[in-house]
């Protein structure tokens, strides 16, 4: 489980860090810590879904999540 979810993240980190060469993301985004964040918020709303957490609730966390995304 963790070999498949440290490939996800170094798959997102090099995607990410390509959309930072291509000026989609700030110069200043780190892309390893940015994958790791998405990570951890599509874990933690998975976690919450499997435990009961509503829709709404569940579109409110990523809400939330995405207001703390980079600036383009």
């Amino acid at each position: 489980m963790a070999a498949w979810r440290n490939n996800g993240i170094s798959l997102l980190q090099e995607r990410f860090q390509r959309a930072v060469d291509e000026g989609d993301l700030p110069a200043g985004t780190d892309p390893g810590l940015l994958a790791r964040y998405l990570m951890a918020v599509a874990n933690g709303i998975a976690v919450q879904a499997a435990g009961g957490a509503t829709r709404d609730d569940l579109h409110m966390v990523a809400d939330m999540a995405l207001r703390h995304w980079p600036p383009t």
